[in-house]
């Protein structure tokens, strides 16, 4: 603990030892640019309708003005092969941050486009193609001798004549019956990657990624199994249930655009280099498929495992 003490308060003494940084702001644009964190999300249970959520920012530029008029607003503009579906005009530039939501008709193969444009900003645009459906999943699991640690096993094919991502979820749920299979919801097991500290921030096990989004996603690009079959193992803290019903898991696997993890191992570098941020490390530049403007727009089409009940004795 001393050692971690020392180690922190070095780093947070650095920047007073080290030599001042300049930046210099000439030749920057003066125009902000919207920040887009969005997502579409194609479920088998609602086929009618892809569900898309989206956080929307106005960032303003280090060369211009700090802040936005209370009149400012912003048009965001949903296109689907090309045809426009959907506008939102009242979109508060000032005060707004937070989730927009909506469904759209849209399925698989459907080229999805969103911009967001206001006056004095570039117009900010970003498209995606939704995924087909992901692989078929299954899963297995058993306890570790003291029933305190639950260990599952998922094995799927990946498909050979696409460059794959996948996105993770691993859920828990209990009840007297079996939950259908459209039911959705349960909570989040928590993972177990480096039994020495305890942390799962510490290591991503068999990911490439993981990030929060409401929930726990574990990322996953195909490039050392492509075409091939990709079997992991899983560890996690038995979840609590109450002694009369019966604890179920299942796993959410969604093929998703490749983007959305470039981006996330982008945040993740970028949140970690403490050094870069004071001028004693290489800077981190963050990724995005977002023209005229930053962030990332990804989308996704989800399977499930059916829900499988966990073997308590």
């Amino acid at each position: 603990m001393r050692k971690f003490i020392r180690t922190i308060t070095g780093i947070c003494l650095l920047p007073l030892a080290a030599c001042a940084v300049e930046f210099d702001f000439d030749g920057l644009d003066d125009d902000p640019v919207f920040m887009i964190d969005a997502h579409l999300r194609y479920e088998p249970y609602t086929p009618s309708a892809s569900n898309f959520q989206m956080y929307l920012y106005a960032v303003p530029s280090a060369a211009g003005e700090r802040e936005f008029s209370e009149d400012a607003r912003c048009t965001l503009k949903v296109y689907k092969n090309s045809e426009l579906i959907d506008t939102k005009d009242y979109i508060t530039i000032q005060s707004f941050f937070g989730l927009i939501a909506d469904n759209y008709p849209a399925g698989p193969g459907d080229e999805i486009m969103i911009t967001a444009e206001s006056a004095g900003f570039p117009t900010a645009s970003s498209r995606l193609v939704i995924p087909q459906a992901p692989p078929e999943a299954t899963a297995a699991c058993s306890l570790s001798e003291d029933g305190e640690f639950l260990k599952i096993f998922c094995s799927f094919k990946d498909d050979g004549g696409t460059d794959d991502a996948y996105a993770f979820r691993f859920m828990s749920t209990s009840s007297k019956s079996r939950p259908y299979d459209n039911y959705t919801g349960g909570y989040d097991l928590d993972l177990i990657f480096d039994d020495s500290s305890g942390l799962l921030s510490s290591d991503t096990g068999p990911f490439d990624i993981m990030w929060e989004d409401g929930y726990t996603f574990f990322g996953l690009f195909d490039d050392s199994f492509n075409g091939g079959r990709k079997e992991f193992e899983v560890t996690a803290f038995m979840p609590y249930h109450a002694y009369d019903e019966t604890l179920y898991y299942r796993v959410e696997i969604q093929r998703i655009s490749p983007e959305r993890l470039r981006y996330e191992i982008a945040c993740r570098d970028k949140g970690s280099n403490i050094l870069g941020f004071i001028g004693l490390a290489p800077v981190t530049f963050a990724y995005t498929n977002v023209s005229g403007g930053t962030g990332c727009f990804s989308g996704g089409n989800t399977g499930y495992t059916n829900w499988i009940e966990v073997p308590l004795e």
